[in-house]
């Protein structure tokens, strides 16, 4: 195939991609998930605003203070009240260029075969992949997993090629790659943990003679990559709460804005030796609140997984029951671009596993597995076997699997139909229940300031800078006070921390399209001196 015929069937699959995500992103509904409800419109709104660190306080819980530069698109198309569908077509970008670079990814890895056989596993791989639980599950959503998963698909493609057709890799595809891993790291921090695996990726590739070096320069672009996207939320959150990562990490930094302790524990995920090792078989279908919030069946990991150990075995009788003389060894299909792939989703599986265990952040290793799956099979069974084999699996996976439903709304004629009873100026709004409730904070007259008061992050009594500026704002405030709460009725016990009360038949329902709906407003009164 000549050059430029490549480049136009290259097009055909990136459109082809494009428009099957975004319509099944149509399809699926509007996005209206808890995160979503919470930061990532209020977020982009309240920084280009030049509110969200001072002016309001923590309003959107401990997600106040995550990069908002991701969300700035989304916040973009809403406020410009662009129709929903077609938010939510773009929403779905990042996972159409994700599954071409899925496609390319295969192509290249199925190299050698001919050309039924290369089609028929890349065709296997992709089917597997795309269908998982939570690739479909976060398709055309706000959680950002796709744009990561994007960038890490274009970083881990740059190197299998660089290994394919170059003795030793090119500083060039380093840096590329490496480019591309941090800026998704500084996005969104918790990408960082395949920017890790794919260093190991680098410097364990077999018959490298460079891999010190390669690993070090790619290390280097990645650092270089995070500071193009992180740099500035960074220097704004130091210059804050003096924390480049404020409130994680504060057992080490010891930021006096809050507790020095970790900000989140893992609750998620193995703790113990054996749960380490049965651990990819139980996220089959794992009750809720193991690996994720909400329900959902995917056996793309365990069945990996038995596969693996499978190969493994197998490999080690061969090693020690042929005899070392006699015969030649077998050809290997264990080419270096697939042992990059193999060793990148080990190391970034069990470095993921043990950071979090949160299982929509690794939408890329989901969508991998179709092709190490494939690629097992391919190693295990002889091809005329192996064919048959990927057809039955890929239907058995694809039929077991449950996606997973974080909420979605019918569309309505904008994204947000919210609806604010009358405030007066000047109002001081306190948020007094952990439930999603930021995202109606910008239907607000521009005056009014919001507060965080009872939330994921912070409460009354807690012994932090944050506490102490929330409590010191709501003393010297000298205009109207209001709650938001969900369900009604909420924290009555935290606004008496305070010196409030709300006032007898002064509350009203802020009513919106969302889940979190109708959401209490109520006029406040202050039970006592507020100078004490």
């Amino acid at each position: 195939m000549s050059m430029r015929s490549s480049r136009i069937v290259d097009i055909v699959l990136l459109v082809a991609c494009v428009c099957a995500s975004s319509a099944i992103s149509i399809a699926m509904g509007q996005d209206a998930n808890w995160d979503l409800q919470n930061y990532h419109y209020y977020d982009p709104w309240a920084w280009w605003a030049g509110r969200s660190l001072d002016r309001d306080i923590a309003a959107a819980q401990l997600q106040t203070f995550l990069n908002p530069l991701l969300d700035l698109p989304f916040y973009a198309m809403v406020a410009r009240d662009w129709d929903p569908r077609v938010v939510s077509a773009v929403l779905a970008l990042p996972a159409g260029i994700g599954a071409w670079l899925l496609a390319k990814l295969a192509w290249l890895l199925f190299d050698g075969d001919d050309a039924l056989s290369r089609m028929i596993a890349a065709a296997a791989s992709l089917a597997i992949g795309l269908t998982a639980a939570m690739a479909v599950g976060t398709l055309g959503t706000t959680m950002n997993d796709w744009p990561g998963a994007a960038l890490t698909l274009a970083a881990l493609f740059i190197v299998a090629r660089g290994i394919t057709t170059h003795e030793s890799l090119p500083a060039r595809t380093l840096i590329t790659a490496g480019l591309l891993m941090g800026i998704a790291s500084g996005l969104k921090l918790t990408v960082a943990t395949f920017a890790v695996g794919g260093c190991v990726a680098i410097l364990l590739r077999p018959g490298a003679t460079r891999r010190v070096r390669d690993a070090f320069v790619f290390g280097v672009a990645v650092l270089a990559g995070f500071a193009i996207s992180y740099s500035y939320w960074g220097w704004t959150l130091w210059s804050h709460f003096g924390s480049p990562i404020f409130p994680y990490a504060n057992e080490w930094i010891g930021s006096p804005w809050w507790e020095q302790a970790p900000v989140i524990d893992r609750r998620y995920g193995p703790h113990a030796l054996n749960q380490w090792l049965e651990f990819p078989l139980r996220l089959r279908e794992p009750r809720p609140f193991y690996v994720t919030e909400v329900p959902y069946a995917d056996a793309r990991i365990a069945a990996l997984y038995v596969l693996a150990i499978v190969a493994a075995l197998g490999a080690l009788a061969v090693r020690t029951l042929r005899p070392r003389d006699d015969l030649p060894a077998a050809p290997s299909r264990a080419t270096p671009a697939w042992a990059l792939v193999g060793v990148f989703w080990a190391a970034s599986f069990l470095l993921w596993a043990a950071q979090h265990s949160m299982l929509r952040y690794i939408v890329v290793l989901e969508v991998l597995t179709g092709l190490l799956i494939v690629g097992l099979l391919r190693l295990l069974l002889r091809r005329g076997y192996a064919q048959a084999v990927m057809v039955v699996a890929t239907a058995a996976l694809i039929g077991t699997t449950h996606w997973p439903d974080w909420g979605r709304v019918s569309y309505g004629a904008r994204w947000f139909d919210v609806q604010i009873p009358r405030v007066e100026p000047g109002a001081l709004v306190l948020l007094v229940a952990d439930a999603p409730m930021a995202y109606v904070l910008p239907f607000f007259p521009p005056d009014a300031r919001h507060l965080g008061v009872r939330n994921n992050f912070n409460f009354p009594g807690r012994r932090t800078l944050i506490e102490k500026t929330i409590a010191d704002a709501i003393r010297a405030h000298p205009g109207p006070l209001y709650s938001l709460s969900y369900p009604a009725g909420e924290a009555a016990e935290d606004l008496a921390a305070h010196r409030l009360r709300r006032i007898p038949g002064g509350c009203a329902d802020v009513r919106t399209n969302m889940r979190t709906s109708p959401i209490e407003l109520c006029r406040l009164e202050r039970t006592g001196d507020p100078t004490r």
